[in-house]
This record gives structure tokens, sequence and C-alpha cells, in this order.
């Protein structure tokens, strides 16, 4: 029987975990690992109280989403899975999800990561998000037979969100998992992009769902300085996935990141006269600057694929 590993990464999630692992435990014979990000409130002190069963990863200090995942999909190819099913902190598996995804990509080889419906905030309204940013642009087909009320059993999808994603093992193998040079922001993206360019196929079943509370941005931006680095966090990595491309040179490289991380927003700035969004370029243009080299190498190495950032989650396998 095939093996199916659930991952969560937390970081102070005592809001949510509870619930995201009893989803997963209902679904009987996935075995769980939680990755925990260095977690200041109790979330460590639940799971070790209330689920002991849970394979638990402790880390010092948050090393971000992606890689807590890589830590947790190492350990579930260390013990032998043959597919993964990241699950984000706060989000949880509707009955029967788990077995729909795994058994669809167990009969369709064609495809490497299912993904189910994602719901917010409840299992009857689709999330708006996820609706808006991938499934309205990367399958259609999807929206107009679900106006018409003919939903099919699946649809071809060029990527979606990493809420919830049932990877086969081989394509970690064959991709690598998340770039360690996105700590928050776009490392599924960019993976969703490694994934296409390697030949990975991506699928949407309807009949899976889960439901994606979505973290309180209030509860991240406690400061205006927090806000502004959270900002130029998310534009450095939104210029980083276009960065990464494989094949782009230097010369290229830096003209992109002036253009659009420092003459643009100052084009802007005229307009608006939006001090915050001309800082966070600003600080988002030398992020990527002092890391140029670092993104080329990267954007080579994804190129070439194999089991890349997979080694405890950090830097590039040899």
């Amino acid at each position: 029987m095939d093996k199916v590993f659930s991952i969560i990464v937390t970081f102070n999630g005592e809001k949510w975990i509870r619930t995201a692992i009893s989803s997963l435990l209902m679904e009987g014979d996935s075995g769980v690992i939680v990755v925990d990000n260095g977690s200041s409130d109790s979330t460590v002190d639940i799971i070790k109280t209330e689920f002991p069963q849970i394979d638990l990863i402790c880390l010092n200090k948050n090393l971000g989403f992606g890689c807590g995942n890589n830590i947790g999909i190492a350990r579930a190819i260390s013990l032998g899975a043959d597919y993964v099913f990241l699950l984000n902190q706060d989000a949880f598996v509707a009955p029967g999800a788990l077995s729909a995804l795994s058994n669809y990509l167990l009969e369709n080889l064609e495809y490497d990561v299912a993904s189910p419906i994602h719901c917010s905030p409840d299992i009857h309204t689709l999330d708006k998000k996820t609706l808006r940013n991938y499934v309205v642009q990367y399958a259609p087909e999807y929206i107009s037979d679900a106006c018409l009320g003919s939903i099919k059993d699946s649809y071809s999808i060029r990527g979606i969100n990493a809420a919830a994603w049932m990877v086969r093992v081989s394509a970690f193998k064959k991709v690598g998992g998340f770039d360690p040079l996105f700590f928050m922001y776009g490392e599924d993206d960019d993976l969703v992009n490694r994934m296409n360019y390697h030949g990975c196929r991506f699928v949407l079943l309807p009949s899976a769902k889960i439901i994606h509370f979505r973290e309180s941005s209030s509860v991240l931006r406690k400061s205006y300085f927090l806000d502004l680095k959270l900002r130029a966090e998310r534009i450095k990595s939104n210029l980083l996935i276009e960065l990464k491309q494989p094949g782009l040179g230097y010369l290229y490289m830096a003209k992109y990141i002036v253009a659009k991380s420092f003459f643009k927003p100052f084009s802007d700035f005229i307009l608006d006269l939006n001090v915050g969004g001309l800082f966070a370029h600003l600080i988002a243009c030398f992020m990527l600057f002092v890391k140029i080299k670092v993104i080329r190498d990267h954007g080579r190495i994804c190129a070439f694929g194999g089991p890349v950032f997979l080694e405890h989650g950090l830097g590039i396998r040899s």
C-alpha cells in the first residue's frame, strides 16, 4: 500500500493547529509530520500534549514556510513516503479529501500534483484569493462548468497555491523542494514554475475540499516598520520569481531590478505620493542586488533539476 505523509509547518499556530491535525488524523492511514518554526506561543505544547503520535520537529528559529516544508518533505522521504500532502496550519481537510487526492494520483500517472478545491471561510464558499489568482487564470473551464452546473471529476491546471498539495515523491526528487531564497511569499509560485519547466503536471479535483481560514494580516503587522518589511518581502519575492528564469545573464537581471524596483516606483511616487510603497521597493531592490549571484546560481541549479534544497531544508544537496 502506498504511503502518504502529511506535513504542516507551524509558526504561532495555536489558534488553528488542533483543527488542522485532527482533520488529518480522521483521514486514517496518513502519517503526520509537523515542523515548528520556533513558535513562541503554545503550539508545540498543544502538539506534545494532545497529539503525542505526531512526528514533531522543533526548530530554534523561523526558517520560513519553504524551508520548513523542505525539512518535513525530507523526513517523509526518509520514512518511505510515496506521496506527500502539504497543508497550511490555518487550514483543514474535509472528510475523504486525502484519499480522493492520493487515489487519483495512483490511478492517473500523468499527473504529479493533485489539489483540492480551496474554500474559505467555510466549505460552501470558494476561497477568493485562490479563485482570482489561480483558478480563473489556469482552469477557466472549471469556472464555466460550475456556472452551468456540470462539473467534471478533474481539471488540468497549470498550478495553484501550496496551502494544500498532494505531491508524488518522485516529483520532488525530479524538481526539488522550495527554494530557500523565498522566506515569505512566492515560494509556491516559484515551485509551480519549476514543476512546469520539468514537465510535472497539476490537477484540480472538485470532489476534494479544504477549508482555509487564512491568517489575519492584522496579527502580523504590529508596526509601521514591520509592515514596510513585509511589503518589501512581497515585492522582492514577486521580482525574484522572474529573475530565476533559466538562462538570464547578470546584465539583464540588473536592468530588470533597476527598472522594476527603482525607476518605476519613483514614477509611481510622483503620481500617488506613496512614501511607504517607494521605500518598500527600494528595500526590495537592495535585497535583490546583494544576492544577485546567488539568485543566478539557484536559477541554473533549478534548471538542471534533481532533489535540490531538500537536504535539511536549507542548502543544495550535493
